[in-house]
């Protein structure tokens, strides 16, 4: 059981009297709250008036116990009068605010208006930021290529070996089995019409123009594109990007050309790789199911999907490259000072970077549509 301070209760009136004696610490504290309330609640007390002639000792838990009894007096109407202070009791009371514990006031939660706008900005902001970082990045790549600058040695092809050949095994394998489950489901269909033949027809169109390119891209994304936010973002919380621009380092020309040219080299590659691989499981399909030759497969590939098409696949899977390396570099630049802010800019990378090449395609396919018929 806590100790509690002797206290001697004397009624004035309307006021009641409280003379302290002994020390206001820690271990009296509870007691001496307990007190003091009992006294206050009376409804005939009007005034409490706290005696500290006898007050030995006061830390702050005596402190806050008065300070906590007089506002909850205050809020009832009612006063609490301290008398008898001595210098260094009347010291600790001094450095207590008159609303001390007081909540601050929150803030309205912001209209649909707000949010709207806020977002705007945001996203005004952000544009603004990765018009700029394509800028820089142009502007450096030029630089590099007139042989004013230079990127890391090695750095390139470090990029490209990460990029590309690490990634090899998945796009190949991914295209395989697509070439393979389109041409069995196309074999099936056109077998009702007796048009089996053009199974040949319809894998070399689909990879070539869409299907490797998106496929691609969409590793790629998921590989690459948080591979660069994540990597970025983390030098970004370490302050490694500050470092190198105070050690006088472009963090452009040391950081994000090198991403971006691998990117652009290494997609197109892939995709092409893809789109060969793709038509090839298609192959096998189409000469274990059909009884199609070889020879009269790669005929009709070869009649059928023209210089332009590899031309307009391979066009694509560039804008892929371009739109994977630059969110990434974006949002992986822009990250926070927390971890979890590279968590979510690898996660808006692979968002971003996905919904942008899925529109960038449609749009490719309807203006490649529109000018072919137009």
């Amino acid at each position: 059981m806590s100790p509690s301070p002797v206290t001697t209760i004397e009624r004035d009136g309307r006021a009641a009297v409280v003379r302290l004696n002994g020390d206001l610490v820690v271990p009296t504290a509870n007691a001496l709250y307990s007190r003091l309330r009992s006294v206050s609640r009376r409804r005939d007390v009007k005034q409490l008036v706290l005696d500290f002639k006898a007050v030995g000792r006061l830390d702050s838990s005596g402190v806050a116990v008065i300070s906590l009894v007089r506002k909850q007096l205050k809020r009832s109407g009612k006063t609490l009068e301290m008398t008898e202070l001595a210098d260094h009791h009347r010291a600790a009371f001094d450095i207590v605010p008159e609303n001390a514990g007081k909540p601050a006031a929150s803030e309205a939660e912001p209209g649909v208006v707000e949010r709207m706008g806020g977002g705007m900005l945001n996203a005004v902001v952000s544009a603004r930021g990765l018009w700029g970082l394509i800028y820089e990045t142009g502007r450096q790549t030029v630089l590099v290529a007139r042989r004013k600058k230079r990127l890391p040695e090695g750095a390139l092809l470090m990029q490209c070996a990460r990029m590309g050949v690490e990634g090899v095994f998945i796009v190949g394998l991914l295209s395989f089995l697509m070439g393979m489950t389109m041409a069995f489901q196309g074999a099936v269909q056109l077998q009702r019409f007796g048009a089996g033949v053009f199974v040949a027809d319809m894998i070399g169109m689909s990879m070539v123009r869409e299907l490797a390119p998106l496929m691609t891209a969409i590793i790629v994304t998921g590989r690459t594109g948080a591979a660069i936010a994540a990597e970025l973002g983390t030098m970004r919380v370490r302050s490694e990007i500050d470092a190198l621009s105070t050690m006088g380092i472009n963090p452009v020309r040391f950081l994000i050309v090198p991403r971006i040219l691998a990117i652009t080299l290494v997609v197109p590659a892939l995709a092409l790789m893809g789109m060969f691989i793709g038509i090839f499981g298609g192959m096998i399909v189409a000469v274990l199911t059909l009884d199609m030759s070889m020879i009269a497969f790669w005929e009709r590939i070869a009649d059928r999907v023209q210089l332009h098409d590899y031309i307009h696949g391979l066009g694509k899977s560039c804008v892929f490259a371009w739109i994977i390396g630059f969110a990434g570099s974006h949002l992986g630049m822009r990250a926070g000072g927390d971890a979890s802010s590279v968590g979510l800019a690898t996660t808006r990378t692979v968002v971003a970077s996905i919904f942008t090449i899925i529109l960038v395609d449609a749009v490719f396919a309807t203006v490649s549509t529109l000018m072919k018929h137009g």
